[in-house]
């Protein structure tokens, strides 16, 4: 029962924040912009995947409104990570499957291993957010907060 009440509120002795303000204030003591700039990387990345409309335009009929939030987490480095994400709890169930296979461990092992056997070159490749340039048949938008910039703000 305590692990699910238990908040974790610093990583390898790093405070992590709870939102954006939070982020501010941490970065703001620590005389540093770690914090926000993760946060302004999380939001170019994922940028590819929104379209902005003004505030005198109307969104499409038949779109749901959702929420997100961002969560912030310390990597092994001691590099800071934000991530944006949908509140998809807070959404409708969508039509079709939204499983996102990762590959096993043990497949990759068999991968290097039949590659060193055959003598072949292994390349690797980060994929970042490719996944944002799937189509998808749920069709939301949101109304963008402070995350993503000032001139946005309420679009």
């Amino acid at each position: 029962m305590k692990a699910r009440i238990r908040k974790t509120t610093h990583k390898y002795r790093i405070e992590i924040p709870t939102s954006l303000p939070h982020a501010s204030e941490i970065d703001a003591e620590n005389s540093n912009t770690f914090w926000r700039d993760v946060i302004r990387k999380e939001i170019t990345n994922i940028g590819i995947a929104f379209e902005i409309l003004e505030n005198d335009m109307k969104t499409p009929a038949g779109w749901n409104m959702v929420t997100g939030h961002i969560i912030f987490d310390v990597k092994m480095d001691f590099t800071r990570k934000a991530r944006w994400v949908l509140d998809g709890h807070k959404t409708p169930d969508p039509v079709g499957s939204t499983y996102a296979g990762v590959v096993s461990r043990e497949s990759v092992r068999i991968a290097f291993t039949y590659a060193a056997l055959n003598n072949l070159d292994v390349w690797a490749a980060d994929i970042q957010n490719a996944y944002l340039q799937a189509p998808s048949s749920q069709k939301h938008y949101i109304v963008c907060g402070a995350e993503f910039g000032l001139e946005n703000v309420g679009k």
